[in-house]
């Protein structure tokens, strides 16, 4: 099930997934995905940017998760839909762990392009890759 309206425990509860500590997102959307009664994961909407006339641009993603079951062409397709319909962002991008081979497969598959390698640049130290996607390339929101 899709919890909505949940922004803040949401991504405090990404946070302490991701980076440990609960205040890593702040003023961020999220929708959550619940299971037997437990947030089993999370996807944090952030980093909203619009141009100079305050058309939608692009937002950051981030994805946490404690059980794979979360991730259904249902859920996923809400995840995108929010910020490609509902947002009318041009694009979407995320960064992972360079270390974490499962989220850079998962990124590939989900139809993220690599944009950039940084080093020394995760919150947790080592180094960090950038992932773009662009609404015309989003498998997940081009047939409504």
């Amino acid at each position: 099930m899709l919890l909505y309206g949940a922004d803040q425990d949401v991504c405090d509860w990404a946070s302490l997934q991701l980076v440990g500590h609960k205040d890593w997102f702040r003023d961020s959307g999220a929708i959550g995905v619940v299971s037997n009664g437990k947030l089993i994961a999370g996807v944090i909407y952030s980093n909203y940017c619009t141009d100079r006339e305050n058309n939608p641009v692009s937002i950051e993603m981030s994805i946490a998760s404690i059980d794979k079951t979360w991730a259904t062409r249902h859920n996923l397709r809400a995840f995108f839909r929010h910020p490609f319909i509902d947002l009318k962002v041009k694009r979407v991008h995320t960064l992972c762990s360079a270390n974490n081979g499962d989220v850079v497969a998962f990124n590939k598959r989900l139809g993220f392009r690599q944009e950039g390698y940084h080093l020394e640049a995760w919150p947790l130290g080592g180094d960090a890759i950038s992932w773009g996607m662009l609404k015309s390339e989003c498998k997940w929101v081009k047939n409504g």
